[in-house]
């Protein structure tokens, strides 16, 4: 079948009178449907720039406890290496290891805590936008229906 073909059978005036019908009988004003699609696409948008600024937040704090690893690696290394006794070394080697350690877990749990606000504010942000739709559904519901009520009056004065 020619594409000429295709467009003048969907064209015959027979299918064409059904469509105005069948989308005038929309529920939903479509100004208000785009309106809540707009606000949903954004929503969406302000979650993602949110984990966006978060996963630059945590590379960065990432960055910065391996930089102080390494730090007090070559700390540790030194005073193994400098003066006394092996015994002393191994003393201060262990000390610095453990103070290492604790600094590297406080690090690591202040990543998962950023981690888990900003996976909250997300999903807050996306939950207040879910909620907000279905309000906005319920509402235009609830106006077709009036609306309908209201035309339905008219034609039985």
């Amino acid at each position: 079948m020619s594409k000429s073909n295709f467009f003048d059978a969907w064209m015959k005036p027979e299918l064409s009178k059904s469509f105005p019908t069948a989308f005038s009988a929309s529920p939903f004003d479509m100004k208000d449907f785009m309106e809540s699609g707009r606000k949903s696409v954004q929503a969406f948008a302000d979650a993602q720039q949110l984990a966006i600024e978060s996963a630059q937040t945590i590379m960065q704090r990432q960055t910065e406890i391996i930089s102080q690893l390494v730090q007090d690696q070559t700390q540790i290394t030194r005073q193994i290496l400098a003066e006394g006794t092996p015994e002393e070394k191994i003393a201060r080697g262990a000390n610095l290891a453990r103070e290492a350690y604790e600094k590297t877990v406080c690090g690591v749990m202040e990543v998962g805590d950023i981690a888990s606000k900003s996976a909250r504010e997300a999903c807050d942000i996306l939950n207040g936008r879910v909620a907000a739709c279905l309000e906005e559904i319920k509402s235009s519901a609830e106006d077709s229906i009036e609306q309908k009520s209201k035309k339905s009056g008219k034609k039985a004065a």
